[in-house]
């Protein structure tokens, strides 16, 4: 399922949603979800504007199409721009996401060795692929947020 997707396609997509964010006031960080090669769902980061912990963009993205992923949630692939925190990981494994795609690791998370540590959700989680258009998230990380892009990409605050 994942070998014949155009990850960059559709992390393009999530980039975008990211953008969206980082112009509104919220962290830039978007997600898609794709089903069959046909994106049914977009979300971004909210925390800000929604004035919410818990709108985190794959968050914001699974709300979206809560109803359709009941049904075919295994057959997804979720795209973000930034590797899931525990929250967000958590949620998609429990939502039946399998599939996740993501452009740059979170060093603060620091989620491997999470999920390697825990035999469910590392039986769940088929694929974990990191790394697609990673400087493109980086670029736009940085051009809104210096110091959430000093969290993600080292693992501390700014100075």
């Amino acid at each position: 399922m994942m070998d014949n997707l155009d990850h960059k396609y559709y992390m393009l997509e999530a980039l975008k949603e990211a953008e969206k964010a980082g112009k509104r006031g919220d962290r830039p960080i978007g997600s898609v979800i794709v089903h069959q090669d046909t994106i049914i769902a977009r979300g971004s980061n909210r925390i800000e504007t929604a004035n919410s912990n818990l709108l985190h963009a794959e968050i914001d993205a699974m709300h979206q199409c809560a109803a359709f992923l009941k049904e075919h949630a295994q057959d997804c692939i979720i795209y973000t721009t930034v590797e899931p925190c525990i929250m967000c990981l958590t949620t998609i494994v429990m939502a039946n996401i399998r599939n996740i795609v993501f452009a740059i690791e979170d060093k603060y998370m620091n989620m491997k060795p999470f999920i390697a540590s825990n035999p469910y959700i590392e039986k769940r989680v088929h694929s974990y692929l990191g790394g697609v258009l990673a400087n493109d998230s980086v670029r736009i990380l940085k051009a809104y947020s210096a110091e959430a892009a000093e969290v993600i990409l080292h693992g501390r605050k700014l100075s």
